[in-house]
């Protein structure tokens, strides 16, 4: 930080879309250097005017009055054991991973209109369904209007209003 040098056991900082300052610390760091540590950093964090969070990845136990005090400065990532293997790390740090988001068509599904026509297939599509299927693409008004059109048209009623006034 700005000319500053701090004595973490290693540190990394995001890229892409994620800013986060990761650091890291053992067990063998004493806990009251390792919160004036955090804290300097996060005080030259703050006059640099960085929004740059900080999460902080503990090897070996720590108490939990250690930790509150340590989660005043940063996100606290625990791992219990001093020599961890790469499962309780990835785990630890899970949250600083990005999210592999699954396909867009299994998120939204395919098309609602193409999925009903391949249902009535091409043979058994009338004209009447072709109807309400276009008429579902200006929204539910339309369809309520294309459906009581054909409900009219079937019981021989008309639109037209009788003009009884004679």
């Amino acid at each position: 930080m700005v000319g500053t040098e701090f004595d973490f056991e290693a540190a990394a900082r995001g890229m892409n879309t994620s800013h986060d300052l990761v650091l890291i610390a053992t067990d063998q760091v004493p806990r009251r250097r390792l919160q004036r540590l955090v804290a300097g950093l996060a005080r030259s964090l703050d006059l640099a005017a960085s929004r740059r969070p900080v999460s902080l990845v503990l090897l070996g136990g720590i108490a939990a009055s250690d930790r509150i005090e340590l989660e005043r400065y940063a996100r606290i990532l625990p791992i219990a054991s001093s020599t961890p293997d790469i499962a309780e790390i990835e785990e630890a740090v899970a949250v600083l991973v990005p999210l592999k988001l699954p396909n867009a068509d299994l998120i939204h599904g395919r098309d609602p209109i193409n999925e009903v026509m391949a249902v009535l297939g091409p043979l058994k599509a009338t004209s009447d369904h072709i109807a309400l299927i276009n008429a579902a693409a200006d929204g539910p008004h339309a369809v309520r209007e294309t459906l009581r059109r054909y409900a009219n048209t079937g019981a021989g009623w008309t639109d037209e209003v009788e003009d009884n006034d004679e």
